[in-house]
């Protein structure tokens, strides 16, 4: 349990640190959140050599595309329709969803951009490795399979917790997108990650909903 334990408290003040306001759109905001998970990404690759289990879980195979990027977009519709509920159009909730997208800048900027781009699905590439193999490996040996993979997703929700505190907004009060994204999402994938074993289509489908999710926002104006 100590790298579960370890991976939860270091994502965890790394969202907080990210999601601060004076963070929004800024450098900050992507060393925030990607060094931690790049060096706990490093460590979940190197336990993945010392294992010998490295080609297994990231070689690719056929069906991994489709599953992924069905599993993908069909987290993209899904999450459109929780935005309708929880943050419909014309509702003072509807700033939740600003302040998320501002935390990220830009996203024409970042669209266009190889460099933000690439950072973006290199972030969800060690979410990936650090939670669907690493947590979800640590978890499944003590726990069984049927209990791990829904406390890793549970884990991965509580990672987002502060952001209710740090994207509130003065009216619509505390913000619960990214948490039921993460938790939503985390079931998915962390059952995906289950049932198959690797990850290459677990990745596909997390960087489909991250990167559609991301670029069909639009600011106004």
């Amino acid at each position: 349990m100590k790298l579960s334990l370890l991976t939860l408290t270091v994502t965890t003040a790394a969202m907080a640190f990210a999601f601060r306001s004076d963070a929004a759109g800024t450098l900050t905001f992507w060393l925030g959140i990607g060094v931690p998970y790049f060096l706990l990404a490093l460590l979940a690759l190197h336990k993945l050599w010392d294992e010998g289990a490295l080609v297994d879980v990231l070689a690719p195979r056929w069906g991994d595309v489709s599953v992924g990027f069905l599993t993908g977009f069909g987290l993209v519709l899904a999450s459109w329709g929780a935005r309708a509920v929880l943050a419909p159009a014309g509702s003072t909730r509807l700033s939740w969803l600003f302040r998320i997208y501002a935390q990220v800048g830009n996203t024409d900027a970042v669209q266009r951009s190889a460099v933000y781009t690439s950072a973006l699905l290199g972030i969800v590439i060690c979410e990936e490795l650090v939670w669907r193999s690493m947590v979800l490996d640590e978890l499944t040996r003590r726990f069984g399979t049927r209990r791990a993979w829904p406390l890793a997703a549970l884990g991965y929700g509580v990672t987002a917790l502060p952001t209710l505190y740090t994207l509130r907004d003065p009216v619509a009060g505390y913000n619960p997108l990214l948490v039921t994204a993460a938790l939503g999402c985390g079931i998915v994938w962390s059952f995906l990650a289950s049932i198959k074993g690797r990850l290459v289509p677990v990745m596909l489908a997390h960087a489909v909903f991250t990167y559609f999710s991301l670029v069909q926002f639009r600011w106004p104006g």
